[in-house]
């Protein structure tokens, strides 16, 4: 990605004042500014934000109060702040609260400019937090609540609620489809303290046919009533995905392909594969691994609590190998409790579409399984060192 030069002042400026020539210090950089847009709840709060972000420059915070009828997609412009006063919630209370109105079914409620205008590149340090994104799906469809495709950005203490489509994705591709090209990269980014629920789709997505989206950190979250997977990653490779409260998604709770130097560490699981379509596999945490590389899966707390285990089959934690070569992985002190059916499985090893795999699996509990452990044909099991 090209990079724009840094210009630095020049210390110790001569300055002329009546015929006299004075030292002075550095020419200090121009002042970063707050940019307020305050929402009435009405048609015109989407203009109103929108006008702040375009009044805005490099370096600006742009500052959300209110509660917001959204009836376009906001676009986000790199290299600024987007706050809110706090989380608020969409049925009453204070906060800053950006809701879809009835019947606009927008691609995404809000969204990255690379994103919006079809662009090659990746956008850049955006920062956004202390606010709701409400997606308003019982009167909507399809609709993303943020849509990121930036690097070195950062998403705090943001709730996404009630998105017809997924509650946050990361995507390599623009609103028409278009790919980032070569050497742009939606890297080094951070989603944290956040809550998303109830979303039609995943609650957090990766959509990456490419090899774009990488080393991100997600972690200390909740992930609540995804309609899809709770954490649903085309591209893991680099992330780190840690202490996340992960429950009552319809399909699985964290299911992360392209593993590559990934790590999911201090997850709670509980309840995933809720729509129990009979002769399906559901998983807590399914690694698709990469070779040459190690994954780790440490620490992880999966269990299924409440109601009637439905008619499916459910792997509580698996890996599996994908790509010529060996493939390496850490399973360690997981625990896994399960409602002692035939259908469960506790850890399953597989070679998958793989190779060859390594697997250094100690200090696991299981219990509450028809099968504790299945390995398979290809795959080398080892306590570690």
């Amino acid at each position: 990605m090209t990079r724009s030069k840094r210009v630095v002042g020049m210390a110790g400026a001569l300055l002329a004042v009546a015929g006299v020539t004075l030292l002075v210090g550095d020419v200090p950089a121009a002042q970063a500014a707050r940019r307020d847009a305050t929402c009435v709840g009405g048609v015109g709060d989407a203009a109103t934000i929108q006008n702040a972000i375009d009044a805005s420059n490099p370096g600006d915070e742009v500052v959300i109060t209110g509660r917001c009828l959204i009836t376009t997609t906001i676009k986000l412009l790199d290299e600024r702040t987007y706050r809110g006063d706090a989380r608020g919630d969409a049925d009453g209370g204070g906060g800053t609260v950006l809701r879809q109105a009835d019947g606009r079914n927008l691609p995404a409620l809000v969204a990255t400019e690379t994103w919006v205008d079809n662009k090659t590149w990746v956008s850049a340090g955006i920062r956004i937090e202390h606010l709701t994104l409400d997606g308003n799906r019982e009167a909507n469809t399809g609709t993303v609540g943020l849509m990121l495709r930036t690097w070195d950005s950062r998403v705090y203490d943001v709730r996404v609620q009630h998105t017809p489509g997924d509650g946050i994705r990361l995507t390599s591709l623009s609103s028409d489809g278009t790919m980032l090209e070569e050497r742009n990269n939606s890297v080094n980014g951070v989603i944290a303290d956040s809550f998303v629920e109830d979303s039609g789709g995943a609650g957090i997505r990766v959509v990456d046919p490419g090899n774009h989206i990488t080393d991100w950190v997600l972690e200390r979250s909740w992930i609540s009533k995804s309609d899809g997977s709770g954490v649903d990653l085309d591209n893991a490779a680099g992330w780190q995905i840690r202490d996340l409260h992960v429950y009552e998604s319809q399909e699985h709770a964290i299911d992360a392909r392209r593993c590559y130097n990934a790590g999911v560490h201090d997850n709670y699981i509980e309840d995933f594969g809720l729509r129990g379509t009979a002769g399906s596999v559901y998983f807590g945490i399914r690694c698709t691994l990469q070779p040459g590389t190690p994954a780790t899966l440490i620490g992880n707390k999966i269990n299924y609590l409440y109601g009637t285990l439905p008619a499916a089959s459910y792997v509580y934690l698996a890996v599996e190998g994908h790509g010529a070569g060996t493939s390496y992985v850490a399973v360690t002190g997981n625990a896994v409790v399960g409602r002692g059916t035939a259908r469960e499985t506790g850890l399953r090893y597989t070679l998958g579409a793989g190779t060859a795999i390594t697997v250094a699996s100690t200090g696991n509990l299981v219990a509450g399984m028809g099968t504790a452990r299945s390995v398979g044909t290809g795959v080398t099991v080892t306590a570690g060192q």
